[in-house]
């Protein structure tokens, strides 16, 4: 591979394992300190996502690489009613006991926000971080993507049954022409494609690649990709691959004639009242990553969840229909969601997936996941939205993926009482 050392670096994140109790920040690091500053402690494109240099760059993606802003709007500020969760005790399944404060900074927390029946009732910030910082959310984009697409099959410019190629010609022979939008939409394509975060020879580390220097780009990458017929067919089996809603940016580009940055500002951002600019990563092609790029502060990402848990409305406007924000909350594919893996978490801790938004298993709740530790939950019953921005060094961990969901679904219960 091209550049494959480059790659090497970057994916070096996934393969160490945090053995602080309590992260240093980014400036206890002295990280970018200093005029120049020294080699050790210098940010590059070559160890940004590497431990422990991600605890500066998750904040300050748009100085590593090109990005496209999204502008904010008119916004209209939470009201408060501030309660201190930080001595709540929470329990995990092992039978461990821990405060959510102590939790929070333990676990590479960079910004923790809880709103409740509309409210804001805990913000904290840690390494740094502020209420105005944008902060890369990895996959967190994607259920992003998904809602736009959904408001664009609302207004009748996409089918949901119809093939990608329809819209996508050029991806008639890849590992798409053949899945309906909707299968993009569920992750039930058929394609071979490893998402392995720890391997720098996995299909992920190749699809990074196209968004650095010397890479040929997202559309190049995405036509590369092929079906694997010999699992599952389209639509038989969820497979978690960041490719699918890169397809699905690829047809919102197509059918309305924008950048995917324009099109997130007229559906969403502007209508939601976001309080500070968002932006995405792009590709060296000038082209925004729909599966993982996008960067917004603490708030905004709450705001949005909130917007869905109020059925649409928020910034008096009703920014998606009642339909689409019941249909995001309303947890289905529960077939297919386990047949893939193997992995016990498909279903002890998270149950479904649909229209890029996962549900959790035992709780009336889904969410959008980002690698590193990016959340934003929506809690229907609790009338809770919680987000959480990280610079973990791991990309998945029981520590990421399965403490964090404890804590937010006790907190919920906890609120809810």
């Amino acid at each position: 591979m091209k550049n494959a050392s480059l790659v090497l670096f970057l994916f070096m994140a996934t393969t160490l394992v945090a053995a602080e109790k309590n992260p240093s920040s980014a400036s206890d690091l002295e990280l970018m300190s200093g005029f120049p500053p020294p080699e050790k402690h210098r940010i590059t494109m070559e160890n940004m996502l590497q431990p422990p240099y991600n605890r500066w760059s998750l904040q300050h993606m748009r100085e590593l690489v090109p990005t496209r802003n999204i502008a904010a709007a008119a916004s209209v500020p939470f009201s408060s009613q501030p309660m201190d969760l930080s001595k709540l005790l929470v329990s995990f399944p092992d039978g461990r006991k821990v405060y959510v404060g102590e939790w929070l900074e333990s676990a590479y927390t960079d910004g923790f926000m809880v709103l409740h029946n509309g409210k804001m009732v805990y913000e904290r910030y840690y390494n740094d971080q502020l209420p105005t910082t944008q902060h890369l959310m990895f996959s967190v984009t994607k259920s992003f993507t998904g809602t736009m697409m959904l408001m664009l099959m609302e207004e009748g410019l996409v089918d949901n049954t119809a093939l990608v190629k329809q819209y996508v010609p050029e991806l008639a022979e890849s590992a798409f022409g053949g899945a309906t939008v909707q299968q993009m939409l569920d992750m039930t394509n058929s394609i071979s494609f490893t998402e392995d975060y720890a391997d720098p020879e996995a299909d992920i580390a190749r699809f990074l690649f196209a968004f650095l220097p010397g890479g040929k780009g997202i559309y190049t990458f995405l036509q590369s990709l092929k079906r694997n017929h010999d699992k599952f067919e389209h639509g038989e089996a969820f497979h978690y691959v960041t490719p699918d809603p890169e397809v699905l940016g690829w047809i919102i580009r197509r059918v309305t004639g924008k950048q995917l940055a324009d099109a997130m500002h007229e559906l969403i951002w502007s209508p939601l009242g976001a309080e500070h600019d968002g932006y995405y990563w792009l590709d060296f092609h000038g082209t925004e990553m729909g599966g993982g790029g996008l960067a917004i502060t603490l708030r905004d990402a709450a705001r949005f969840g909130q917007m869905i848990l109020q059925d649409g409305a928020f910034n008096g406007r009703q920014v998606i229909s009642q339909e689409i924000a019941q249909r995001i909350k309303t947890k289905s594919n529960f077939e297919q969601f386990g047949r893939y893996y193997a992995d016990p978490w498909y279903g002890a801790i998270a149950d479904s997936y649909h229209d890029q938004w996962w549900g959790y298993a035992g709780v009336n709740a889904v969410a959008a996941l980002g690698v590193h530790g990016q959340f934003i939950y929506i809690n229907s019953d609790a009338n809770v939205v919680i987000a959480k921005h990280s610079s973990d060094p791991d990309a998945e961990s029981p520590r990421i993926d399965n403490e964090t969901a404890f804590i937010m679904h006790q907190i919920a219960a906890y609120l809810s009482r």
